[in-house]
């Protein structure tokens, strides 16, 4: 044997297939990670039905929530928002929600502030609102009706606020079912 195959090396190729199984180990740690956070996150809790829940300026809380279609009722205007039957899957319900200013520069309310969201779900805006802008001065409080279209099987909702915050709608109402 000749010097010169002495020093052939036996298996091309191994010391870059070690260095690319470093980068790829650290990506699948890394997605692991992700995965298992992703997995277990949990949305934040929404306060309870009927309580309060701070927006900027004030509180926040739902006095009733009631299908539309099951109760009958109409605005007093004739908005033709509300014309026509519900999309398909879907449903109306209308929220009674009440606004309360306690800070010194009052509440500045304004109804596509408010959104309903469930688990999985987007983001529902409202169709009709009975005082759609409103400026509250501290001590003043106002009952706000508010219409949104959602699916009928939608889950965990809750309706989203200023000033992030989440006031559950309770479970009584949806739980996934569906007609």
């Amino acid at each position: 044997m000749s010097a010169t195959e002495l020093d052939v090396d036996p298996a091309p190729g191994v010391g870059r297939r070690r260095f690319v199984l470093i980068p790829v180990a650290l990506l699948g740690i890394i997605a692991l990670a992700l995965a298992y956070l992703f997995l277990t996150a949990r949305p934040e809790p929404g306060v309870p039905l009927g309580a309060s829940a701070a927006i900027p300026g004030g509180m926040a809380s739902i006095g009733g929530i009631m299908p539309v279609e099951d109760d009958g009722w109409e605005p007093d205007d004739n908005d033709d928002a509300l014309d026509g039957a519900p999309a398909q899957g879907s449903h109306r319900v209308r929220l009674l929600v009440r606004i309360t200013a306690l800070e010194p520069d009052g509440v500045r309310l304004n109804a596509q502030d408010f959104s309903i969201s469930g688990l999985g779900r987007e983001h529902f805006q409202p169709l009709w609102a009975s005082i759609p802008r409103a400026d509250l001065a501290q001590g003043e409080s106002v009952g706000a009706t508010l219409i949104f279209e959602v699916p009928d099987r939608a889950v965990a909702l809750v309706l989203d606020g200023p000033g992030n915050s989440r006031l559950s709608l309770g479970l009584a109402h949806h739980t996934g079912a569906g007609p």
